[in-house]
């Protein structure tokens, strides 16, 4: 009955980003690059790498290259986390592509922030949170008709997010 109803909650994020999919974002090397925080935040991103676990809605971690402590991968195609990353420009008031009205959805007890990437996968990013924290779907996880779904992804996160890094603004 539980999943029946997340699964229930999640259809107008799966909607919406199925609508969104295909956009121009944030992609490739740049979504894989080791973020650099501040001391502050790397404190946090340290401690939810720490509770990070070894599978995600039944994908396998991985290694990922270059290994550090603010980055984690799952499955093949991957789903990737960073963690510290700077705040997104659609969420950063006076930059050219600032969105007063962006959307953002509540999964998992956190609000994330969604933005459509070349190639149909999403890059999703807490907000009010201490740190940044930036979850990338790949195209085959975004649409949550898989094997996988991108909301369960971000719900199983969302826990250890909870737990390691306190609400706050950055």
């Amino acid at each position: 009955m539980k999943t029946w109803l997340r699964r229930l909650r999640a259809l107008p994020v799966a909607a919406a980003l199925l609508a969104v999919a295909g956009s121009a974002s944030v992609s490739g090397a740049a979504a894989r690059a080791v973020p650099r925080p501040p001391a502050r935040e790397a404190a946090h991103c340290r401690a939810l790498h720490a509770e990070l676990p070894a599978t995600v809605a039944g994908l396998e971690r991985g290694a990922l290259r270059p290994a550090s402590e603010f980055t984690a991968q799952w499955g093949a195609p991957a789903v990737v986390l960073r963690c510290g990353v700077p705040r997104p420009e659609a969420l950063t008031y006076g930059s050219k592509s600032f969105d007063r009205y962006a959307p953002a959805w509540e999964i998992g007890g956190i609000e994330w922030f969604a933005e459509p990437q070349s190639g149909g996968g999403v890059r999703f990013l807490t907000t009010h949170r201490a740190a940044w924290v930036e979850v990338t779907l790949p195209k085959e996880y975004a649409g949550g008709s898989g094997a996988t779904n991108g909301t369960d992804v971000l719900a199983e996160l969302a826990s250890r997010i909870r737990k390691t890094i306190p609400e706050g603004y950055v």
